[in-house]
């Protein structure tokens, strides 16, 4: 994969390297929408066993995917989605610390 060219949806699709890509080139409602579309990849192949509260997999849906057009990502400058891409970069964090507990109390 070349330097700076991520692929999702695709066999190549480097997560790690697309998780941790910070766009600095962009300005805020890009990066945003960057960011939304990388959530919609990870949504995607995230295990919903692990997640154990669809609840809150909704929630990260409806601020990732456009309501009236459910195929595609929200439009930039939107709050709700703002709000989705700051949970979808904790959620990870959270299911760490749940194993983690869980591994302790056992």
């Amino acid at each position: 994969m070349g330097h700076g060219i991520l692929h999702a949806g695709t066999e190549s699709f480097d997560q790690e390297a697309w998780h941790n890509h910070v766009m600095p080139e962009l300005l805020n409602d890009d990066a945003i929408h960057a960011y939304q579309i990388r959530m919609s990849e990870e949504l995607r192949m995230l295990d919903l066993a692990h997640v154990n509260d669809l609840v809150l997999k909704r929630l990260l849906d409806m601020g990732c995917f456009d309501w009236k057009s459910p195929n595609s990502v929200s439009g930039p400058g939107n709050g709700i989605a703002y709000s989705a891409m700051v949970a979808s970069r904790l959620l990870p964090r959270l299911l760490d610390v749940e194993d983690k507990v869980r591994h302790l109390a056992v």
